[in-house]
C-alpha cells in the first residue's frame, strides 16, 4: 500500500514539475529504486564492503527518503496537516521499516548467507564452537586451502568464503587451529 502511494504522489510531483506522461510514470522508480538498493545494502552483514561503502548506502538511503518525502508531501492536496500525513507517510514507513530490520537483534536476525545462526559480538570461541556447522564449514575450507596453497587458511580468506564478520573469521581460524595442534584456544 505504501509503495503503491508513495508511486501515486511521486507521478503527480513529477508532473507538476513539468515531466512529461512516459518520463513522470518512470520518475518515481528512479527514486524508489535508489531506495530498494540503498535498503539491500543496509540489510546486509556490517562487515561487508567497509565503512566507505556503508557510508554510500546511508547516503543513498537517507538522500533516497528526503526525495521520497518530499515529492509526496508536495504532491498533497493542500498544505493541511491530514493531507500531508497521507501523503507522506509511506517514505516515512518505508525507513522506519528499515531501521527495524537494520538493527534487529543478531539473535532474531535469523542466520547470515552461510546458513549458519547468527551469534552476538560479545560470544568467546566456545560460543562460536557451539556451532558445530560453521566450525566444521571452517575446517572444510581450511583444509581445501591448505591443498591448493600448502599454508592454513587466513582470517580474510575464511571471512570471504563463509561470508561472516571480521571477529568471528578470526575466531573460527584460530579455533581451527588449536583443534589441528591439539590444544584448548579457550583455556
Amino acid at each position: 500500500m505504501a509503495a503503491y502511494g508513495s508511486y501515486v504522489h511521486q507521478r503527480e510531483f513529477a508532473l507538476q514539475g513539468g515531466a512529461d506522461a512516459a518520463s513522470a510514470s518512470l520518475w518515481p522508480l528512479s527514486v524508489d529504486g535508489l531506495l530498494l538498493l540503498a535498503t539491500l545494502g543496509l540489510l546486509k552483514p556490517s562487515g561487508s564492503g567497509g565503512r566507505r561503502a556503508r557510508y554510500a548506502v546511508w547516503l543513498a538511503f537517507l538522500l533516497g527518503i528526503a526525495v521520497s518525502l518530499a515529492a509526496n508531501i508536495a504532491a498533497a492536496p493542500t498544505l493541511a496537516w491530514k493531507p500531508v500525513l497521507v501523503a507522506g507517510w509511506p517514505p516515512v514507513a518505508l525507513l522506519l521499516s528499515v531501521e527495524l530490520l537494520a538493527h534487529r537483534p543478531s539473535t532474531q536476525a535469523g542466520t547470515e548467507r552461510s546458513g549458519a545462526p547468527s551469534t552476538t559480538d560479545g560470544d568467546d570461541d566456545r560460543g562460536i564452537a557451539r556451532d558445530d556447522s560453521l566450525l566444521e564449514q571452517a575446517r572444510r575450507v581450511d583444509a581445501r586451502h591448505r591443498e591448493l596453497h600448502q599454508r592454513p587458511v587466513s582470517a580474510e580468506s575464511l571471512r570471504k568464503e563463509l561470508r561472516i564478520g571480521a571477529d568471528r573469521s578470526r575466531q573460527l581460524v584460530a579455533l581451527v587451529r588449536a583443534a589441528r595442534n591439539g590444544s584448548d584456544p579457550g583455556g
